[in-house]
Order: C-alpha cells, then sequence, then structure tokens
C-alpha cells in the first residue's frame, strides 16, 4: 500500500510515525514522508522536520521517500496527494480543540475536505488496527464498507473485529420513518426489513466473508454525538466514517460530520469516499 504521510511540528510528527510504524508491521507499505514550508527559506526547518521523521522510521523500515513542498500547507499536501502516486494519506493530530480551532478548522480539517484519497488521521498513542468502528450512514452509494474494501483492501485486511454502527437520528431521518424504528435495535431493524437494517444486514453479510468478528449496533440522537460517544465507550482501535467531496468553497460548518468527527474522535480515524 502506497502510503503518503504528511508531518509537521514535533508532536503531530510522532504521533502519525509512531502510528505508520506500527502498520507496517501487519500492512506492506510503501511510505512516502511529506512536508511542507510557507518559503523556500525555510528549507533548513524541513530538512530537520524529515531528518527526525528518518531517525524515527530507520529501524523499522529500509525504503522511504522524504519530499518537501513550498506553499500553503494544506494546499500542498492536498496537491501531492492527487498526483495519482498513492493510496492513503496519514496525517498526526494533537488532541488540541480550542473555540479558534473550531472556528478556523485545522489542516488535517482543510486536507479531508479536499483530497479525494482516504486520509488516516492517528491520534494519541499508536497501536494496531485490529478493532474498527465503521459508521455506515447508508446515504452513499456503494457503502462505506464497500468503498473501504476496494480501496484499502490492505488496510481491511489487518482487522480482526468490525463493529458497524448507525446512528438513528429524528433530525436526519427521512420523511415517513416510523417512530418505533427511531427507537430500536440493531436487531430490531434487521428482523423488520427497513431500510436501515437492509443496511446493516448488508454490511454484516459482507464481512461473513471475511475472518473477523462483527457486530451490529443502532444509536438515536445527534450523528456527532452519537458517533464520538461509541468510539469512547469501547476499545476501539480506529473508526472509519465517509464524507463527500466538497466541489466549491471550502465548508466548515457545524454540521459538516467529518469536519466535527474528526476533532470530536478521540481514535484513529479513517475518512473514506
Amino acid at each position: 500500500m502506497r502510503v503518503l504521510i504528511a508531518t509537521g511540528g514535533p508532536g503531530q510528527t510522532e504521533i502519525g510515525i509512531r502510528q505508520l510504524i506500527v502498520l507496517a508491521e501487519t500492512t506492506p507499505l510503501t511510505p512516502t514522508v511529506l512536508t511542507v514550508i510557507k518559503h523556500a527559506e525555510e528549507q533548513a526547518e524541513a530538512d530537520q522536520i524529515l531528518a527526525h521523521a528518518a531517525q524515527l522510521l530507520a529501524p523499522a523500515l529500509a525504503k522511504v521517500n522524504y519530499i518537501t513542498r513550498v506553499g500553503q500547507p494544506w494546499e500542498e499536501i492536498v496537491a501531492e496527494a492527487e498526483s495519482g502516486r498513492y493510496d492513503m494519506l496519514m496525517m498526526g493530530q494533537r488532541q488540541s480543540r480550542p473555540l479558534l480551532t473550531r472556528i478556523r478548522g485545522l489542516v488535517t480539517q482543510k486536507v479531508v475536505a479536499h483530497t479525494s484519497l482516504p486520509v488516516l488521521i492517528a491520534k494519541r498513542e499508536a497501536r494496531p488496527l485490529r478493532r474498527a468502528l465503521i459508521c455506515d450512514s447508508g446515504a452513499q452509494s456503494p457503502s462505506l464498507l464497500q468503498l473501504l474494501r476496494a480501496r484499502l483492501p490492505a488496510l481491511l485486511a489487518g482487522v480482526s473485529e468490525v463493529t458497524v454502527l448507525h446512528v438513528m437520528s429524528q433530525i436526519s431521518a427521512a420523511p415517513g420513518v416510523k417512530g418505533d424504528d427511531l427507537r430500536a435495535t440493531a436487531e430490531e431493524l434487521i428482523r423488520s426489513q427497513t431500510p436501515e437494517g437492509a443496511i446493516l444486514g448488508q454490511d454484516l453479510a459482507a464481512l461473513g466473508t471475511m475472518n473477523v468478528a462483527t457486530h451490529a449496533k443502532v444509536r438515536h440522537g445527534l450523528v456527532v454525538d452519537e458517533i464520538a460517544d461509541e468510539a469512547r465507550s469501547d476499545e476501539y482501535d480506529l473508526v472509519v466514517i465517509g464524507a463527500h467531496r466538497d466541489e466549491g468553497l471550502p465548508r466548515f460548518l457545524l454540521d459538516d460530520l467529518a469536519h466535527e468527527l474528526v476533532l470530536d474522535v478521540e481514535r484513529a480515524i479513517l475518512v473514506v469516499r
């Protein structure tokens, strides 16, 4: 799997690199490390960042490519990611969420909003990505699970347990959805063959062809809150969400689910299109 990992300051670099090293233990990787400087005069700083990354990676990965780009960080990361040479983009993110960050947005959020690559954002301590929470709304076709299997089969091959989550929200519910359905469990939705139950059933059937333990869950409430709460409620290693690419101006609104979840989910989070 061809991975582009974007690095920046010391804390962010360590978070992303350590997750890359752990991932390389179970997944064949061809990594490229990228750092971005705003001005060519800052090349010495870029060299220092890449040298530090190389020092961390040397014991674990023998062959790594290193790249420096000049310009606005998120724009250059997206430009390199869109070059066609990669399967996945990785970034590290520190757990800092002041109000100004929510208003202006992190580099990670801006990259997620503009790249077509799957983006893995590492958080906290690095860990093997064995237990995955897949948040499949069923709003997109193909499903999130289908996209994940098609785009990152090598990453999914390392997963041993998958929980498929659907959030039943009164706000986002389609017209005509029964009140009982908004309160139903996953088993009840699957048994009743509701549209949401059909999505969960299809995902479980697809996962049944793989060598993984499977679970289906339904939560009720606001989508961002429920996904973040579920991610905190169990020892998941990875949370997988879908997102639609913004085609116009950057859209950093409070109801942009991917934008909020990148901040609120405390586990490693993978955004897939």
